[in-house]
């Protein structure tokens, strides 16, 4: 654990389906993979990669088997409305996904553990230098899909999400700034909004700050195919630059 109050959590990169749970699934092979390519934030787990400078928590499992980022209960989700709460029963265009008879034991064995070791963290960074720093790590698709809130198809390369009191404006701000000297368009809580902040700290403790940032999947993959495209390596410096500009900024508050 590194001792800056720094996390890069990595929720969705994963496209791991345990074997034992392949059959709840209803989708042939072929079309489980297209929806994993649809749904996956690839390679966000390299993208997103500063090394020693900062901790590190990253989702084990696909989020098509359990979504550690939604509500636990679904009537706190608005995406359940969609088939797509903690535990999603539909794909992203509405078709049947897989049976939620286990939804109980997915909770148990994945989402439940996950927040604990968030929640932990967070305590202990509190615990140790009374402050700490959550960021986000996502990408989307570069135009909107059936199950996106905003349908807006004009999508700048990188969005920023927030929630308060935990994304300090002047850190926004500063994050606006890394990624438009890059020459980059970035908008804050469109097309996506908010950011992770586990509940027992979310809009009451302001030291712990949290910022969410969405990466357009135009800028670094083929998003037919699913692999990386040769922009790749160009993206990922451009990122982990505006990251350390992010973190400095942060650092000096």
């Amino acid at each position: 654990m590194s001792n800056n109050g720094i996390l890069l959590h990595i929720p969705h990169a994963s496209k791991v389906i345990p074997k034992q749970w392949r059959s709840i699934f209803l989708l042939t092979d072929e079309l489980l993979e297209k929806e994993l390519i649809t749904m996956t934030d690839s390679f966000t787990d390299e993208l997103f990669d500063l090394g020693a400078k900062t901790d590190r928590l990253e989702f084990p499992v696909s989020r098509l088997l359990v979504d550690p980022e939604r509500f636990s209960e679904d009537a706190d989700e608005p995406m359940s409305a969609k088939g797509m709460g903690a535990v999603y029963t539909k794909t992203h265009d509405g078709q049947p996904l897989k049976h939620d008879n286990q939804r109980a034991s997915l909770m148990e064995e994945y989402y439940f553990p996950h927040h604990i070791k968030l929640e932990d963290w967070v305590q202990s960074q509190l615990d140790n230098s009374g402050r700490c720093f959550i960021i986000d790590c996502h990408s989307y698709p570069s135009l909107p899909i059936s199950c996106d809130l905003s349908q807006e198809p004009n999508r700048p390369d990188f969005c920023l999400g927030t929630a308060e009191p935990h994304t300090p404006a002047s850190l926004v701000a500063a994050s606006v700034r890394a990624f438009e000297s890059f020459g980059y368009s970035v908008t804050v809580d469109k097309p996506y909004a908010g950011t992770i902040v586990p509940l027992k700290f979310f809009g009451t403790d302001p030291r712990v700050s949290s910022m969410m940032i969405e990466v357009n999947r135009k800028l670094y993959m083929d998003e037919k195919t699913g692999e990386k495209s040769d922009r790749f390596e160009r993206t990922k410096l451009n990122l982990l630059s505006c990251l350390e500009l992010i973190i400095e900024n942060w650092t000096s508050v």
